[in-house]
């Protein structure tokens, strides 16, 4: 089994930019029916819709480095 959420985590170390990592797993999911079953286990069991589940898991781990970064940035401004 896939494990989609490596797969995306390795996809945007790989590209850095949301839409080139969206393009990647969608040409995926197109070309490997094992990828496209496990996407559609993992969308069911972490609670995301199969048509948006990647893009938001995707945003998510954007986020949460972008609030790593300004909090970096708030520690050294108070510093």
């Amino acid at each position: 089994m896939t494990d989609i959420e490596d797969l995306l985590r390795s996809l945007i170390e790989q590209h850095r930019s949301i839409d080139i990592v969206e393009s990647e797993f969608k040409r995926l999911l197109n070309e490997d029916p094992t990828i496209k079953d496990d996407y559609s286990v993992w969308c069911e069991e972490s609670g995301y819709s199969y048509k948006k589940g990647y893009h938001e898991f995707i945003q998510q781990i954007f986020d949460s480095e972008d609030s790593i970064w300004d909090t970096f940035i708030q520690f050294e401004d108070e510093n």
